[in-house]
Parts: C-alpha cells; structure tokens; sequence
C-alpha cells in the first residue's frame, strides 16, 4: 500500500479500515469509518478524496454535536480508480475495476467495469460498453 503525506486514516467506536495490497492513496485522502471501510487490492485513490461510512444524525438533539452517527459500511471492489476530490458516501459500493470521475459525489452502488461521473455520481458507460482488452 502507498500513502501519500497529508492523508488520514481515522477509525470510531469499533470502525475498521481494510485496505489490499498494491492500494495507492494520494496525497490529501481522507477515510473515516464509524463500521468498514474496505478497499480492494489495486485500487487507486485519488487526491484529496474523502470517504466516510457514517454520517450526523439529524433532529435527535439541540445540537448536531451531540447527535450521534449513522453508519453504513463502504466497499471498493480491486482494481477500481477513484478519481481526484471524489466523496464515497455511506452505504455505497464501487465495483471491480469502476472507474470515478474527478469530483463526483458516490450516492449509490457503481457496477464492475462502470464509469461513472457527477454531482451526484451517475454511470455514464457501463462494462458491456468499454472496449475489449487486448
């Protein structure tokens, strides 16, 4: 595995960050997991990118502060390619070999072999579209 400086890897409560073999993360990537974080072997992620399994709870309490977490565990499949300044929200799911485009902002499950872009994240071609690997 490859950190780059200035990233951070941050476990909560019983949070739990597996991370495969030959994984990059570029500089500036943040992972936080309240429950998993798992990222398969070759994957690679890129700057300033931010995933995180939990968030705040809502209308429980005066004050966000105290409201406490959900959690929803976050898996990236081998080989995917997370781009630059991507946000992996709780629950999702990237497949083996997706690739995420710059900027985008992962709401729901990416397929194997997808490419998917935007705010939020869409698949723009899926596996059966990518052209055949010689």
């Amino acid at each position: 595995m490859s950190v780059y400086e200035t990233s951070g890897l941050e476990t909560q409560g019983a949070g739990e960050i597996e991370v495969g073999d030959e994984v990059v993360l570029s500089r500036g990537v943040h992972l936080v997991a309240f429950e998993r974080i798992r990222i398969g072997d070759g994957s690679m992620v890129g700057e300033y990118t931010s995933i995180r399994d939990a968030n705040h709870r809502t209308g429980t309490e005066p004050a966000l502060r105290w409201s406490g977490h959900e959690s929803s565990p976050i898996t990236i499949g081998r080989q995917a390619w997370i781009g630059r300044g991507v946000t992996l929200l709780p629950g999702v799911t990237i497949g083996d070999a997706a690739v995420i485009g710059a900027n985008a902002v992962v709401t729901r499950d990416i397929p194997a072999g997808a490419v998917a872009v935007g705010v939020p994240a869409r698949v723009v071609r899926s596996a059966a579209d990518a052209p055949a690997m010689a």
